[in-house]
């Protein structure tokens, strides 16, 4: 794990770490946004954006609080946080493993693709959780690789066909590799049921799992997260250069198409 990144190799001073940040917002941030907003975001609230990432949610937090609210953007490195000078967003390095938060202040806290990556995850929930006010809601939203893992080759949709051998060997390689250092490429599913036993009240979730299709965001997010951590995947032989290097070029192209990963987001409160 690199000083700049919670997870396998994504590391923020990669140098086409912000391009894959982007694709990842054009990919998740409308479902992120809707929850938000279900949840109850609203002018004068309180938020933390736990791996700010490229700031997409950070600045749509700031957009609904206002000039009354007031919203904290952390991350182990904000080399590629864009547009959070408004006067109602700090952007703090913060390592929420080992650095502290103020307990009972946030109306709303909000992680994508961190939690899953942490070996002390459950704790830093409960950490999370503490640092809530009482009525205060949290929304986790983390990827489940099940599907990718465990469904025959014949049960997966991909296309041309012959994607399927490095695209799933892509996808298993990461998973192992990621779980020597804590990932656990199935935790999203278990969320709901992390949020009850923790304590939250009004627990509720939504799996979602959009179509990658050639040459979309979808599938320049995959491709991008593939070329970072590729070269650890060939070095320990998931997969062949020739393999990496035509899984990246056919779904770069229109008419490729192949099953998603599935993005489980829930969403519980803090008892009063």
């Amino acid at each position: 794990m690199s000083d700049s990144s919670y997870g396998i190799g994504l590391g923020n001073d990669w140098s086409d770490e912000q391009r894959r940040l982007a694709a990842a917002e054009e990919l998740f941030d409308s479902g992120t946004f809707r929850h938000l907003d279900t949840i109850g975001l609203a002018a004068g609230m309180r938020c933390l954006e736990l791996g700010g990432g490229g700031g997409s949610v950070a600045r749509f937090m700031a957009e609904r609080v206002g000039s009354a609210g007031r919203v904290l953007v952390t991350d182990l490195d904000l080399g590629t946080l864009a547009g959070c000078d408004q006067s109602n967003v700090e952007a703090r390095v913060h390592d929420i493993r080992t650095d502290p938060l103020d307990d009972s202040y946030f109306d709303i806290i909000h992680a994508r693709l961190l939690l899953e990556h942490l070996p002390s995850r459950l704790a830093v929930l409960d950490k999370l959780i503490a640092a809530l006010r009482p009525g205060g809601w949290m929304l986790v939203e983390d990827l489940d690789f099940s599907g990718w893992l465990y469904l025959p080759g014949e049960r997966v949709l991909c296309e041309p066909k012959r994607l399927y051998g490095p695209y799933r060997a892509m996808l298993v390689g990461s998973a192992l590799i990621g779980a020597t250092s804590g990932w656990d490429a199935e935790f999203g599913r278990d969320l709901p049921l992390h949020f009850v036993n923790a304590g939250l009240d009004r627990v509720d979730g939504e799996m979602r799992s959009p179509l990658i299709i050639g040459g979309s965001s979808q599938a320049d997010f995959l491709t991008l997260s593939f070329r970072e951590v590729g070269p650890v995947l060939v070095d320990g032989g998931h997969i062949s250069q020739h393999e990496l290097d035509d899984l990246s070029f056919a779904l770069a192209v229109p008419g490729a198409m192949a099953a998603p990963l599935t993005m489980v987001s829930a969403w519980g409160r803090r008892p009063w």
